[in-house]
């Protein structure tokens, strides 16, 4: 994964960024250590009009239709100096409950979008289980366009742009998926076989999984 802070690759186990000393427990001592609440949309900056909200939750509600272990929530917000946008996506991703139409789904198949429309600020953060499908390379035309809406003023536009930017990745690796069942030694599955030289017609095929494997911050400042 990432820091937050200053992007600089951290080892999995590792508890403080050994290049800025960002950690967890920084940011949990400033931010809080509870659960927190939120919907797919916190539009605490009031930059979204009503239509656009509604919209946009369709856009969601088809995210997760498309990928339901996953989902996709929005936090928009004037963000307290000495915050950074990616670090209070790292803190959304740990402490949020999001109210998703499966409230049970893990975060750590959640991407968490934060805007901070004074400063035009963003960072994308991804779960822990999807995070290594998103990397500079398959993403910086995703990000660059949201970066353009940004500055148009256009923040539904942006998120839009992501939530089909992180669609098509996922579909994409998706795909790659094969189920290869595992054939060192067979498996009883408690049928009586047939007597008397009954022979199958067709050959069996191997069928496609489309699952998705899916928390670490990716910058769109």
């Amino acid at each position: 994964m990432k820091c937050p802070r200053c992007r600089c690759a951290v080892q999995s186990g590792i508890e403080f960024c050994r290049e800025c000393g960002f950690s967890a427990a920084t940011l949990q001592a400033y931010l809080g250590g509870q659960w927190v609440r939120l919907e797919r949309i916190t539009d605490a900056a009031h930059c979204l009009r009503l239509e656009a909200i509604r919209h946009l939750e369709v856009v969601l509600d088809d995210f997760e239709r498309g990928f339901p272990q996953a989902f996709f929530a929005v936090y928009l917000g004037v963000l307290p100096n000495g915050l950074s946008v990616g670090e209070l996506g790292f803190w959304l991703l740990n402490q949020g409950a999001f109210n998703t139409p499966q409230v049970a789904k893990r975060n750590d198949f959640g991407t968490i979008l934060v805007l901070d429309p004074s400063t035009g600020a963003a960072a994308v953060t991804f779960g822990y289980a999807i995070e290594e499908y998103f990397t500079a390379r398959n993403f910086a035309g995703v990000l660059k366009r949201a970066r353009d809406q940004v500055r148009h003023q256009d923040p539904a536009g942006m998120v839009e742009t992501l939530v089909a930017g992180v669609s098509s990745i996922l579909r994409r690796q998706a795909r790659l998926v094969r189920w290869v069942p595992d054939l060192t030694e067979g498996a009883s599955i408690r049928v009586q076989p047939l007597k008397g030289g009954h022979r199958a017609t067709v050959k069996p095929t191997q069928a496609l999984v489309s699952g998705m494997h899916s928390p670490h911050p990716f910058d769109g400042s």
